[in-house]
Order: structure tokens, then C-alpha cells, then sequence
């Protein structure tokens, strides 16, 4: 199924295309609307969409400079134009930017779905050629772009001075200069795939970043990508990080190629401490383990950001910061380590045992409290000091209960938000629930409140909660309206107003979309059992 997107300023015209389609009977599934290039802009950042289907002439923003920043920075996206100018300067204009497809109004049922079957053709297309195996292998061989990855991979890791680095890659026709620089390191988990993918990825991701100046990229290894991000300002390089972080990992696991975990390093004010950003990208994935597997996390999300991966399994680390971070694999090195220490101790076995045992238990209560749990639920052993007294005299029974400790810690941390993430999140779940019945709410109003930048909420707010922002706006909507038609006081077009609907229609076909009944229907289903209640 191909995902359409439609932006069109006059409601009838969305209506039209909205209705008069059977959709069901397509291979295609209208996935969102709006009225202009600028609130769609931010939608169809949510929705990924792989069709768009936009005016050219709107309010705000019209439907090229739309077609422009879609091209941009989400290029998988094809884009068809209707124009009610018969003019020769749009068509060429559109052709310049990208645009598929340009059809003159007034449109009906039949010339939209032949053009979005003749698009989606040239999108099957389009995937076989990215992924010529053969191609690719022989790109592949080629002793320069052999040379340009050696000397990219020394630039990560330090091993080139700057006056080296600028002269080199001068050489190889590589820009390096910038004012801002921040290093992205991608972990591939292919997930039952077949290592074959590995040269389809390439290709993938080569094709994704073919035109951008703005980013050098190479694979460290068969399952590590590296990108360098540059610009003008820290404030860029971080936003064009977590935009391109979204594409290539959409991508990958569109195309059923792999799921990519993404880490995102500090920013780089030189080139001499680009290895210093590629050192926190690493350092992301040491940290977090398995925890977020598929997710994206920069460096800055991290709570504990200064934390090494040199010091952090180190001894002399606290219990809590090596339970918070630690990973099921960690566990063995960890018990491992407190043991180690016991034996060399001087005190009695049971009552360092004991001791150590106490640590780790309040450690991993204080961790479980801080994500909103009970550790009396999860570690009901604290509350029995006859019992872990036992188990320290029994460097067996000792063991054994410790990992047993951890590895709950570890499933209950793993279920739960990351601590930053959750208070972001639920600071704008807050503002959503109060201001849902704002039509002019957007992903961009909300990224605001709690001061990231829209692409870099979209990616949180999507992996913490597992629905888009989009998704749950529509959801409180939704609930707030199901409220008020049961109530049974107001009209369903006062009803859309209050829940922040501009539109009755709209409204009504949002209402039925994700109930499965019209709001008339529903509040005829609902209202007898209120009254019997």
C-alpha cells in the first residue's frame, strides 16, 4: 500500500478527492490532508507519506516551495502538482525541483488514480534500480572510493592531523570545511536478513544522500555507517542530524533491509575534534546497550552525558551508574567485580556480603522509585533483611541472587521511559491535553513548549510513546469528542470546533476513520446506554 498525502486549499476540492475515490478497492490509503503548504509541512514530517499530492497556488506557503523542502529533507517522497494555470514557468519550475507528476485542474477521479498508479510505477522502478547488486559491487571495488573510506575512517578516529586532513581531502574531492561539525555513528541489526542487504543499504542510503553537500558518509564496517554532518551553526548540524537520522532509518526498515540504531555525537567546533563528536556517537551506543535497539539518541540526551565508556563498568563507578546504564551482557563483568572485591576484602565474607548486597538492592530501588515504580513490587527481597543476610554467607547463593536482582532491575528500566525523555514527554502531553481544542496546535507549537526542535521531538515523541504526534492528537480529539456526543448537548458541528476542527466534514470523516462509525452513528450507539446508566 502507498501512503497519499493531499494539500489543497479549497475544501472541496479535498473533499472531492477524499470521497469520490474508492480507496479500499485501491492499492493506495489516504493517510492525511490540509489546507496549506505550512501546516502540512509538519504533518507530512510525521506521517512519512510516499505519495504527496499538492496545489500550487496556497496561502502561507504554496505548493513548490512545499515540493522544495519535501525534496529536501524527506527525498523518498514523490510529489504530483494540480494547478489551474495552464502556465509554461510552473511546469518548468516543478520538473526543476523534482515534482513527478503535474496535472491541470479541475481533476476528477479517474485522471488522479491513473497518475498515482503511473507514480507508483515509476516508485517500483525507481527501488530496483537503487538496489542493482551488481552496480553496486563494482562501485564498491573502485580503489578511490577504497582510499576516500580509509582516510574518512582515519579522520574519525584522530589518526590524521588538521593541515594532513584539509590536504588530503582536497585530493580526493572531499569538502571538509565547515564552522560546525557533529559525527553520527548508525549500529545495523539486519534481523533475520540476509547479509546480501549490506550492498542494497549502501545503495539505499547512497541514493538517499546523493545530492547533499552538507553531509559526508562512509561504512566503518559492514554493520557501522559514520556520517558527518557540517554547517553553519551547532543549532543546524544538530537538526539536520536528527533529519537524517529519521530518513535513513525509515528507509532501512521501509525496505525491510535492517533496523538501524542511531548515535548522535556532541557538535565540533574544528576540524580536530571530529573525533571527539565520533567518540560520543560511540560512546551513545556503549552507554545505552541494548536498551533503545532501533532508536535515536543523541549524546545531550543522555542524563548522565559525561559519563565514559572508559569509567563506566569502572569499579570505582557508583552502583546506580552502572546499573543504570548497564546491559543484560554487562551482568556477568558486573557480579564479576563486586565479588573480586569481596574476596580481597578484609572483613568477614557474609557481612561484606551483606554490605555489597545492599548496595546493589537500595541502588536498584532508588533507580526503580526515579521511573515512577514501587520496589517493594519488583524487589520484594529488601524487606526481608533475615533472607539477604542468608544468601551473603553463600558466595553461590550470593551470585546467582544478585543477577537474578539485576536482570529484574534491568527488565523493569528497559519497560519504563528514559528519565529525560519522560519528563519531555510528559510535559508536552500536558500541553496537548490542554490545548487540543486549538486547531492552529502543531508538531512545531509543541516541539516549543519543551525546546527542541520539531524534527528532534518528532523522533523522541514517536519512539517513547509508539505513535506519532499526529496519531495522538487525533487520539485526545477523538476521546474528548466521543465525551461530548455522548453528553448529547451540542450539534457535531459545534462538537469539531470544540475539539479543533475547522471543518464539520473533516471532522466527521476523521471521527468515522478511527471509530469505524459517524459521529451521528456513534452518539445514536452510545446515548441509550447513558441513559440506562
Amino acid at each position: 500500500m502507498y501512503k497519499i498525502f493531499i494539500v489543497e486549499d479549497e475544501f472541496l476540492v479535498r473533499e472531492g478527492i477524499r470521497n469520490k475515490i474508492n480507496w479500499e478497492n485501491t492499492r493506495f490509503v489516504l493517510s492525511g490532508e490540509a489546507s496549506d503548504g505550512e501546516m502540512a509541512l509538519a504533518m507530512i514530517q510525521e506521517i512519512k507519506p510516499d505519495i504527496l499530492v499538492t496545489d500550487i497556488r496556497m496561502p502561507f506557503m504554496d505548493g513548490l516551495e512545499l515540493s522544495r523542502i519535501v525534496k529536501r529533507t524527506l527525498p523518498w517522497i514523490h510529489i504530483i502538482i494540480l494547478s489551474g494555470h495552464d502556465e509554461f514557468e510552473y511546469a518548468r519550475e516543478a520538473i526543476s525541483i523534482g515534482v513527478d507528476e503535474y496535472i491541470l485542474k479541475p481533476i476528477n477521479s479517474s485522471i488522479l488514480l491513473s497518475t498515482l498508479e503511473k507514480v507508483a510505477q515509476s516508485i517500483e522502478e525507481e527501488k530496483k534500480k537503487q538496489l542493482d547488486v551488481e552496480l553496486l559491487q563494482m562501485q564498491l571495488k573502485s580503489t578511490n572510493n577504497l582510499i576516500i573510506e580509509r582516510f574518512l575512517e582515519e579522520l574519525v578516529i584522530g589518526a590524521v592531523n588538521t593541515p594532513d586532513a584539509i590536504k588530503k581531502s582536497h585530493s580526493l574531492g572531499i569538502d571538509i570545511l565547515a564552522k560546525r561539525y557533529v559525527v553520527i555513528e548508525g549500529r545495523l541489526d539486519f534481523e533475520g536478513t540476509e547479509y546480501n542487504s549490506i550492498a542494497k543499504i549502501r545503495a539505499n542510503i547512497g541514493n538517499l544522500l546523493k545530492d547533499r553537500t552538507d553531509i559526508i558518509w562512509f561504512f566503518r564496517s559492514y554493520d557501522r555507517l559514520v556520517l558527518i554532518i557540517k554547517g553553519e551553526t551547532a543549532e543546524a548540524v544538530i537538526e539536520t542530524a536528527y533529519q537524517v537520522s529519521q530518513v535513513i532509518r525509515y528507509e532501512t526498515e521501509r525496505n525491510k533491509l535492517g533496523i538501524f540504531t542511531i548515535g548522535i555525537g556532541s557538535v565540533a567546533e574544528r576540524i580536530g575534534a571530529i573525533p571527539e563528536s565520533y567518540s560520543d556517537a560511540v560512546k551513545v551506543h556503549s552507554l545505552l546497550g541494548n536498551i533503545r535497539k532501533g532508536h535515536i539518541v543523541g549524546i545531550k540526551d543522555i542524563e548522565s552525558g559525561e559519563i565514559s565508556t572508559s569509567t563506566f563498568m569502572a569499579s570505582e563507578a557508583p552502583v546506580s551508574e552502572k546499573l543504570r546504564y548497564a546491559s543484560k551482557e554487562d551482568i556477568p563483568y558486573l557480579i564479576n567485580q563486586w565479588t573480586r572485591s569481596m574476596d580481597k576484602s578484609n572483613f568477614q565474607t557474609a557481612l561484606m556480603g551483606y554490605y555489597f548486597l545492599m548496595d546493589v538492592l537500595m541502588a536498584a530501588a532508588r533507580m526503580i522509585n526515579e521511573l515512577g515504580g514501587d520496589y517493594h513490587h519488583v524487589l520484594p527481597e529488601v524487606d526481608n533483611p533475615a533472607k539477604l543476610f542468608e544468601v551473603a554467607c553463600n558466595k553461590e547463593n550470593f551470585t546467582s541472587f544478585v543477577e537474578d536482582v539485576i536482570k529484574r532491575t534491568i527488565d523493569f528500566r528497559d519497560s519504563c521511559e528514559n528519565l529525560k525523555y519522560g519528563r519531555i514527554i510528559h510535559k508536552a502531553k500536558e500541553f496537548i491535553n490542554a490545548n487540543y481544542h486549538d486547531s492552529g496546535i502543531s508538531l512545531n507549537t509543541v516541539a516549543a513548549v519543551v525546546s527542541l526542535s520539531p524534527n528532534h521531538f518528532s523522533t523522541i515523541f514517536s519512539q517513547e510513546t509508539g505513535e506519532t504526534f499526529i496519531e495522538y492528537l487525533t487520539r485526545i480529539r477523538i476521546e474528548n469528542a466521543k465525551k461530548l456526543l455522548i453528553e448529547g448537548s451540542m450539534k457535531t458541528t459545534d462538537i469539531a470546533y470544540a475539539v479543533g476542527y475547522n471543518e464539520a466534514h473533516y471532522f466527521s470523516y476523521i471521527f468515522k476513520k478511527n471509530t469505524g462509525l459517524t459521529p451521528r452513528e456513534f452518539k445514536a450507539k452510545m446515548q441509550p446506554q447513558a441513559i440506562a446508566k
